[in-house]
């Protein structure tokens, strides 16, 4: 497989644009390689090929189609196109998913930028000189076509597609830090320098391979570029109900699965609630004297339960300071649950009902101010 060297072109086009100085322009040189993952994709591959070939006219580049032996013929029409255009294709011997299809690309490709595309033509070609040269040039290490910042949109999309989309943003920023200053993490359109992601174990589930590098990469900076991302012209959209439970799996594995072994540490601790409190009553302690031991002693034990298991990897500083902060977090999530109880009573809803939706929304406090604060990175 050709080397294909990003040529002049390209730092001359930035050049005349503005961007960048002449000295800065022709000093960088870059091996650029486009990842396309590939299932029944043949009514659609042609043309962003072509589209691909266009956007970056007068430059060297390579396009890697990663194909899980569609039987509409997508790797034939590819092999054929690259008689014409700077295409290889890998062959796999069956559908092994969509992420698993980009790390072969990043194996297989010779660049040490790298985009990675759909093949669905709903993610502009027109836009990789802009994502390149915001690394090539500018030394971002990773460039996001982003939906979501200003002047960026979404094309047709239902109510409920939005609101699945929007959820997903959120729950990533709520479970995954590094993800914060990323308005679009689940974005499918990138590029990044090979080095994020070098050397890394990436074990991504579903299509958002994104997720993986930005909590896993090694990278400083991220930019993103606006685009308006179109309905698909042809073909079967990705989205799907398993596709969203591969989503949330995705998210617990790169918590580590915090979320759940922060909810069995906390019900851990109702249990020695409740059975020290009817201990020290059925010595003869008042109740008023009872409840705050009883209190203090699931704290602790849900402080020290979560210090060596749930959040060990994120440890930092001393036992007394990270103890301190927990109390001062649950006492936040102390406070939710009371709220919320007495606002849902107040209608008539049943105090046990209330309560435990309480505790779920204490839980949820407690839970982000162990993340963001006690055991923060």
């Amino acid at each position: 497989m050709k080397a294909f060297i990003f040529s002049k072109g390209l730092y001359c086009w930035a050049r005349q644009s503005g961007i960048v100085s002449e000295r800065a322009v022709e000093s960088t040189h870059e091996t650029v390689s486009i990842i396309v993952p590939t299932f029944n994709e043949a009514r659609n591959i042609e043309q962003l090929i072509r589209r691909i070939d266009n956007a970056l006219k007068g430059n060297s580049y390579e396009v890697v189609i990663v194909d899980d032996n569609s039987p509409d013929g997508t790797a034939d029409l590819a092999e054929r196109l690259s008689q014409n255009y700077p295409v290889r294709v890998v062959r796999r011997p069956r559908k092994l998913g969509l992420s698993s299809a980009i790390l072969e690309g990043f194996k297989k490709s010779s660049g040490r930028i790298m985009v990675v595309m759909d093949a669905d033509l709903q993610h502009p070609p027109e836009l990789i000189p802009k994502l390149v040269e915001k690394i090539a040039v500018e030394n971002y290490d990773i460039a996001i076509a982003s939906r979501y910042v200003e002047g960026g949109r979404v094309e047709k999309w239902s109510f409920v597609r939005r609101v699945v989309s929007k959820g997903a943003i959120a729950l990533a920023h709520m479970l995954l830090p590094r993800t914060r200053e990323v308005m679009d993490p689940v974005s499918g359109f990138f590029a990044i320098k090979r080095e994020v992601v070098k050397g890394l174990a990436l074990n991504p589930i579903g299509y958002k391979m994104l997720l993986e590098v930005l909590v896993k990469g090694r990278w400083r900076r991220a930019v993103e570029i606006p685009y308006t991302f179109r309905s698909r012209e042809r073909g079967k959209s990705k989205l799907s109900v398993k596709e969203v439970f591969n989503y949330v799996k995705h998210l617990l594995r790169l918590t580590e699965f915090r979320p759940l072994k922060f909810a069995i540490v906390g019900a851990s601790g109702i249990l020695v609630n409740m059975g020290l409190l009817y201990f020290l009553v059925l010595l003869g302690l008042p109740i008023y004297l009872a409840s705050p031991i009883a209190i203090e002693a699931s704290i602790l034990s849900n402080f020290a339960l979560n210090d060596v298991w749930t959040f060990r990897s994120r440890r930092s500083g001393e036992w007394v300071w990270r103890c301190l902060k927990y109390h001062l977090s649950v006492l936040l999530g102390g406070v939710v649950n009371y709220v919320v109880l007495l606002l849902l009573i107040m209608p008539g809803l049943s105090y046990l009902i209330a309560n435990m939706v309480g505790i779920l929304f204490g839980y949820l406090a407690n839970y982000l101010m162990s993340e963001g604060f006690v055991w923060s990175k």
